[in-house]
């Protein structure tokens, strides 16, 4: 649908607004409250499937209001003939009396608060000019909310990666010796969007020869050339992304680049094999750091085995030692991203997504791993 005109709410979208607040309200309850402000864009748009710039989201027991300003009116038209919010339209600096007029609707006299969002500014505004109202902090919510994916979210993830590797392809078609890794990130970023997608699911990094061996490398005016090339790239469709890497000899093959890629390669299946629901994510990172050391790059592989993956590229939970008792669950999206990295040679890292089943798991991202050993020819 092109035409915002036309624009309507279908039952499934209504309904899973539906069911995402009422779990949120269950969660509220169990800790005693029985409202909340929220005003984390990514977090409305889980709730509701509304994104818009400014908005601030208040939820009751009987009510889930959608506080926002006149530049959204025409968007929020389906949320507002759908049932299932309220829709308040207003100056920003009106903000404080719609909420306000919601907790004497609602009679609220306590809201919870996001701790990890809300901005110390906007809550003492909140304390200094709703007087008679308690602010309470809260935590996690919405974090332990989105961890669990629903088959709808997966499909859309499933969506986004097909998207990224078709598009990492039909870049590789236009690849040529000296082309920049700018160059090529445009290409990459072009591609997706031809694909459907409605952007990068992040800033890609594509990283040449030396330049491989930085883990979040910005792209530069360097030209690709012969040794490694490791591209870490993503897709956004429909509020969530993907999150793939993928690394290339690029000329005459590397006997040192083989050695390396396939140590990586063989501590990410022992990892994907260790994924299950019940197991620890700090016992699947050291299944990857445990094939790294014993083969004498433990240092070189400095950071998280992975984290979890949906409308954010990094939520919760992680793979890392300092995750010790959290454990996988069915639902979570993970993605699983060893590598080693040698300053002045280059980097290896290969990864993928991983969904935990009821019974295991399932590789979300198909593109073949072997092809990262073999030599890719530049025109």
């Amino acid at each position: 649908m092109t035409d915002i005109a036309d624009m309507k709410l279908s039952a499934d979208q209504l309904a899973r607004s539906s069911g995402r607040i009422d779990r949120l309200r269950q969660r509220l309850a169990a800790e005693g409250h029985s409202a909340m402000i929220i005003d984390h864009e990514i977090d409305i748009w889980y709730l509701t499937g509304f994104v818009g710039h400014d908005a601030t989201l208040v939820i009751t027991t009987d009510v889930a209001a959608i506080l926002c300003d006149a530049r959204y009116e025409e968007y929020l038209r389906p949320w507002k003939d759908g049932g299932v919010h309220e829709v308040h339209i207003g100056p920003r600096q009106e903000l404080v009396r719609r909420i306000r007029e919601v907790a004497q609707a609602c009679d609220v006299g306590t809201f919870a608060f996001q701790a990890e969002h809300m901005t110390v500014a906007r809550l003492q505004q909140f304390r200094s000019q709703l007087e008679g109202i308690d602010f309470i902090s809260s935590h996690g919510h919405l974090l332990a909310l989105r961890m669990i994916k629903d088959d709808h979210e997966v499909g859309i993830i499933e969506h986004c990666i097909d998207i990224q590797q078709r598009a990492l392809h039909a870049s590789f078609e236009q690849l040529e010796r000296g082309m920049t890794e700018s160059g090529f990130t445009a290409i990459l970023e072009f591609e997706m969007r031809k694909l459907g997608a409605t952007g990068a699911g992040f800033d890609p990094i594509v990283a040449s020869g030396p330049n491989s061996s930085v883990i979040h490398h910005m792209p530069c005016e360097r030209p690709i050339g012969d040794g490694p090339l490791l591209v870490d790239w993503g897709a956004r469709y429909d509020g969530y992304c993907s999150d793939m890497t993928r690394t290339f000899q690029i000329g005459p093959a590397d006997g040192k680049m083989a050695e390396l890629y396939d140590i990586v390669l063989r501590s990410q299946l022992a990892a994907i094999e260790a994924c299950r629901p019940g197991a620890d994510c700090a016992e699947v990172d050291a299944a990857a750091r445990d094939v790294i050391a014993s083969s004498g790059y433990g240092e070189n592989f400095p950071h998280g085995l992975g984290h979890g993956l949906g409308m954010e590229v990094h939520e919760a939970p992680n793979f890392s030692a300092k995750q010790a008792g959290v454990l996988l669950e069915p639902g979570m999206v993970m993605t699983v991203e060893p590598g080693i990295y040698i300053p002045g040679f280059g980097g290896i890292r290969i990864e993928d997504d991983v969904l935990i089943t009821e019974t295991g798991h399932r590789v979300l991202s198909d593109m073949d791993k072997s092809a990262g050993s073999v030599p890719l020819n530049l025109r």
